[in-house]
């Protein structure tokens, strides 16, 4: 054999060695990034059709109103008394109270008549009112207060006690118009029924001035950080459509376990929380990179490469965190973490695929609507000498730099030792006027009231 020959055998490639230029396969999220860059329309109106998927099933499904058990023995015997369909009713009070200094019921013809009107409406109510009784029922002086200048009309709400908060609107109703006619008078209600409803509708009150509040604010803080109005925009929207679709989704496990007001105003806050926040890494990075000459798509592979991995980790640690709640055996908690959850994971699959897809859609245009002065110079952020020294020293000194951070947190939390937990006499908010009316029937009638029997004077009629 020629030494030629050797040579060009030595030289030949072993069948057991891969070609030498073999492309690796990007990681997962640059993967996921890039695929939604490459085919923008598909992604657009794949997340489109998701949050439509999700109003369809949060309208064909609704959200039924379950009853929030306790933990324990105690919720397991509630749940038993359910399944054998035993419900403790549902008590109602109505307050006829003097304002007249000297008036009472025995003297004042007004309160007696606020009493017989208060009745009369309540009992054309039977899906609203039930087991109606006044001072004027047998046995109904122990209603009267002992200095006379309070009545009491009780009744129950019928029906289940997840549906009272809705069946005793009607109810309150019909006691506000009764008050209408009599201003001398106090006529107003207090109950569990009732109270619960005023919650309902503060947490609702509340929601919506939140969200009239919150949404142009985040808009302002975002055209500070971009400078621009288009780019502040796409995180707003993604966390807008994120917390809808899981709250339209809650209809699913609503089914079987209490999803109520709460859960919703926990997933939309936690909603518009990460999808502002995980947007915002996302669009920030990739303007950095476009900000130094690199190509729109290697831009967002850069993007997807660094903040798109911290938006996986952030996102799966926080519903780590979340699935904690279910260790409390309460549906409510349970109700919450599946909710929290599904909303953290639709702004993390929403940050790697539409986000994506709307800046390869987008371009250069994201930058649109530039706003003077504040909207010059903000795709590069600036070193910071404060932050870079901090990181550098806690690199070198982690055990150190981790210790103290734990005293510190340590010690914020001390007073939290020192916490006695105890259900309040009122649940719900003092600002609330059914609480007024509570505080005002519990002062007027110690007792809750007192027996029948307790007292004997007669009542006019």
């Amino acid at each position: 054999m020629s030494r030629q020959q050797s040579t060009v055998r030595d030289e030949a490639p072993s069948p057991h060695v891969g070609p030498p230029h073999r492309r690796t396969r990007p990681p997962a999220v640059e993967a996921i990034a890039g695929w939604s860059a490459r085919h923008r329309k598909t992604a657009v109106f794949g997340w489109l059709a998701l949050v439509a998927v999700a109003y369809l099933i949060g309208q064909l499904l609704g959200t039924p109103s379950l009853p929030q058990n306790d933990v324990g023995q105690a919720g397991q015997a509630e749940q038993t008394l359910q399944h054998l369909g035993v419900t403790a009713p549902s008590a109602e009070d109505v307050l006829i109270q003097a304002r007249t200094p000297g008036a009472t019921f025995a003297a004042d013809p007004a309160m007696r008549q606020a009493v017989s009107q208060v009745t009369a409406a309540l009992s054309r109510l039977p899906g609203a009112a039930t087991g109606i009784r006044s001072p004027f029922s047998p046995g109904g002086q122990a209603l009267v207060s002992a200095n006379g200048r309070s009545a009491l009309v009780t009744f129950t709400v019928p029906g289940r006690a997840a549906d009272v908060t809705t069946a005793v609107n009607p109810a309150l109703s019909a006691v506000a118009r009764v008050q209408a006619s009599h201003p001398d008078l106090l006529v107003a209600e207090a109950g569990d029924a009732s109270v619960q409803q005023a919650i309902n509708n503060q947490v609702s009150s509340d929601f919506g001035k939140a969200e009239e509040t919150s949404l142009p604010l985040t808009l302002i803080l975002l055209a500070g950080v971009f400078g621009a109005l288009v780019a502040a925009s796409i995180p707003v929207l993604l966390a807008i459509t994120s917390a809808l679709t899981a709250t339209w989704l809650l209809a699913i496990p609503g089914h079987w376990l209490p999803v109520g007001s709460q859960t919703s105003t926990v997933v939309l806050l936690i909603g518009m929380a990460v999808g502002v926040d995980y947007s915002l890494f996302f669009l920030r990075r990739h303007g950095e990179e476009r900000a130094r000459g690199v190509p729109l798509s290697q831009a967002i592979t850069a993007a997807a490469r660094t903040s798109g991995r911290a938006i996986v980790t952030s996102g799966l640690t926080v519903m780590t965190a979340l699935a904690g709640l279910m260790l409390t055996g309460y549906a409510l908690f349970t109700g919450m973490a599946i909710g929290a959850i599904v909303v953290v994971g639709i702004a993390v699959t929403g940050s790697l695929t539409v986000l994506p897809a709307l800046l390869s859609w987008l371009g250069d245009r994201v930058d649109k609507g530039r706003i003077p002065v504040i909207g010059r110079g903000r795709a590069v952020a600036p070193s910071s000498r404060l932050w870079v020294g901090l990181v550098r020293r806690v690199v070198r000194r982690p055990l150190a730099w981790g210790g103290a951070a734990t005293i510190a947190m340590l010690a914020i939390a001390a007073p939290a030792a020192g916490i006695r937990l105890a259900y309040p006499a009122i649940g719900a908010p003092a600002s609330l006027p059914v609480v007024s009316t509570m505080e005002a029937i519990m002062a007027a009638f110690p007792h809750s009231p007192a027996p029948a029997e307790a007292r004997t004077s007669p009542v006019p009629p």
